[in-house]
């Protein structure tokens, strides 16, 4: 039996030993809840193994949501400026995990008060991010050798102060490539070596026990950057390499496992010691197994059958096709027009060497080896199962509204595409209006639920409509839940109705009646508003279970009165308008809804048998406030007081005829 060796520096690095520590011992404190910020580790079986025991991954904009004796754990990462500041604002407790050499990294970068901070590394890595967050100036992030060659391609030397950094789990080649370059650019430049040890130590040792070893198998998953670089590196220098997540993944791997004569087994930086021993363990027992050579050649040839669906690591990638590990002898082969039906897709940058990706296997060739893939398919037919769970659990989804469908001048409706599904809104169900255009949809992310599907014709129809009416509803149920009599609004009038107005206040309409709009006589509203107008109104009443609101608009401050009083005194001189013509005098507007009568004796220095022989409905005219009756509320008005120097007696109107 060949050898197996296990590498020196496999598994946990020192700062996810510490977080897992810490952890660990919070859950055994029971403090809690326990609000992780992310995965703890890029390992599902252990994080798998944390929510069995009580422990919640959220994401940042979670934070506010939390309830106040959460405790929320900052993973080994780090977290952004901004994570920190609402921890605080929301007076949260939290335990800060993150790795001594990632803070070392958040140290330089706040350093740089009058240097651009560079650094090299994954600009969509939480790590990354939230080194970034900590620099107070200007702040540049690349991602690879050729990104910086690309970034500086024709640049001459700057000798702008700047300092570079590096991810911790960075390739150590490519970081050596970089700064090399990068130093030729900037005259004035700091370079902090940031890369872990273990980091370092790590992929030291695989470059070289991978090339002494016919197969290496990295340990880790597929969505952690030291365990993918891990693995780039095994294909790089040892040419045959697996990655696997557990000793399960092993089983698909046996032919090469047993044809093997020396194995290096290695782990990312998030491999708890207990995989790695089942995998050792499993291995062991593989490479014991009694098998004969016909089931060797199965193993070898057939692990895989047409329709199968497995997730690949990419090992080659061109502008035309990618080459895919499947783990077993076979190399599959994904050509473009398999990946994705739209043009001007880059392979090369959308795909790297190492990156996992799910696949179906749709045609073998045992003669040179290969198995033709498509992952087109794959994502047609989970896509298509998606909308079916959607139809049946009525769930939302949300889409881009890739064409408008019209015949003529008539609106059949819109097409929205969920991942490679379309999904068809007709005009009714789109949210518009009869009869208006769909267009400004087109581009739109819009919310829709699937309200019907065929599935012999794979054809589904949605309706962005019963969204927003649920949406509506929601908003309507929440509404009522805080509103309060008295409480004030600005609303909208939406429609006039002989009997009042419907004003709207947010997701509801409330109802002003007639006698809500006017202090005096009642006027048609129409007279009073216009729709589209903005009202001041309050909860007069409501009712949850009917949906109905009465709102007023009258209050004490906008009694014509009240603003009269406030304003106006007797032997004030005001501007009027005529009104009406009475038999015993003519009554004028001081403001709004509110009229003062200006009698006989007082329209002109003698007194008027008819009014009418010398005013007009519509006539403005000066005069001088002569009378207030407080508990009458009345006011009498003269004109002959400002004709003659001295103010003659006033001489009161008889209560009958002020009553008319």
């Amino acid at each position: 039996m060949s050898d197996i060796c296990v590498a020196k520096h496999a598994g946990f690095c020192p700062g996810v030993s510490r977080a897992v520590h810490l952890i660990e011992q919070a859950i055994l404190d029971g403090k809690g809840p326990i609000y992780c910020l992310g995965e703890l580790i890029h390992n599902r079986i252990f994080n798998e193994s944390l929510q069995a025991r009580g422990v919640r991954f959220i994401e940042p904009q979670d934070i506010p949501s939390l309830p106040g004796d959460a405790l929320v754990f900052i993973r080994a990462h780090g977290a952004t400026k901004d994570v920190y500041q609402t921890l605080a604002d929301n007076g949260l407790e939290y335990i800060d995990a993150t790795c001594p050499y990632v803070q070392k990294i958040h140290s330089i970068a706040a350093s740089a008060t009058d240097a651009t901070f560079i650094i090299i590394g994954d600009k969509d890595h939480p790590e990354v991010q939230g080194i970034v967050s900590a620099a107070p100036g200007k702040t540049a992030v690349y991602g690879s050798f050729a990104e910086l060659q690309e970034a500086f391609a024709g640049k001459e030397p700057t000798d702008e102060p700047a300092i570079l950094a590096v991810q911790t789990t960075f390739n150590t080649d490519e970081w050596k490539k970089c700064q090399k370059f990068i130093k030729y650019l900037y005259t004035h430049l700091k370079i902090c070596d940031t890369i872990c040890s273990a980091t370092e130590n790590r992929q030291r040792e695989v470059r070289t026990l991978a090339a002494e070893n016919d197969l290496t198998v990295v340990v880790g998953s597929r969505h952690s950057s030291n365990t993918v670089k891990l693995y780039r590196i095994a294909k790089e220098v040892g040419g045959d390499a697996i990655l696997i997540e557990t000793s399960a993944d092993l089983a698909a791997c046996r032919a090469r496992i047993r044809a093997a004569n020396s194995i290096l087994i290695t782990a990312g930086a998030s491999a708890p010691g207990s995989i790695i021993q089942e995998v050792i363990k499993t291995m062991a027992d593989i490479r014991n197994e009694e098998v004969s050579f016909a089931e060797l050649l199965e193993a070898s040839f057939k692990t895989l059958h047409t329709g199968d669906k497995v997730t690949g690591i990419v090992s080659a990638v061109s502008a035309s096709e990618l080459k895919v590990d499947l783990g077993t002898k076979h190399t599959g082969i994904l050509v473009y027009d398999e990946i994705t039906d739209e043009s001007g897709i880059d392979l090369t940058e959308k795909y790297h060497v190492g990156d996992p990706i799910d696949v179906v296997c749709i045609k073998f060739s045992d003669s040179d080896g290969t198995v033709q893939l498509s992952s087109k398919r794959l994502d047609v037919a989970k896509h298509w199962d998606a909308i079916k769970a959607a139809h049946e659990s009525g769930e939302i989804l949300t889409g881009v509204v890739k064409e408008v469908i019209r015949k003529e001048d008539t609106y059949s409706g819109v097409v929205v595409t969920k991942g490679t599904s379309r999904v068809f809104i007709p005009a009714s169900q789109s949210g518009i209006a009869k009869g208006e255009s769909l267009d400004p949809l087109k581009g739109q992310k819009v919310s829709f639920k699937v309200i019907d599907i065929n599935e012999d014709r794979k054809r589904a129809v949605g309706s962005i409509k019963a969204v927003q009416r649920a949406e509506k509803k929601l908003a309507e149920e929440e509404f009522y839940k805080t509103i309060e009599v008295g409480q004030k609004f600005v609303g909208t009038v939406r429609a006039i109705m002989n009997y009042g107005a419907f004003v709207n206040i947010g997701p509801v309409d409330g109802m002003v009646h007639i006698s809500e709009l006017s202090w005096g006589r009642l006027r048609p509203p129409a007279e009073v508003l216009t729709i589209g107008q903005k009202l001041n109104v309050f909860i007069k009443s409501f009712d949850p279970e009917t949906k109905r609101i009465s709102l007023g608009y009258k209050t004490p401050e906008s009694d014509p009165w009240t603003i009269f009083t406030n304003n106006y005194a007797i032997g004030d001189v005001c501007d009027v308008k005529i009104v009406s013509l009475m038999p015993f005098g003519a009554f004028a507007e001081i403001i709004p809804e509110l009229d003062g009568l200006i009698h006989n004796t007082q329209i002109a220095a003698k007194p008027v048998a008819n009014p009418a022989s010398v005013l007009n409905i519509g006539d403005k005219v000066t005069v001088k406030i002569v009378g207030i009756d407080l508990e009458a509320k009345r006011i009498n008005l003269s004109i002959k007081a400002l004709l003659e120097p001295e103010e003659a007696p006033v001489e009161e109107a008889p209560a009958e005829e002020a009553a008319e």
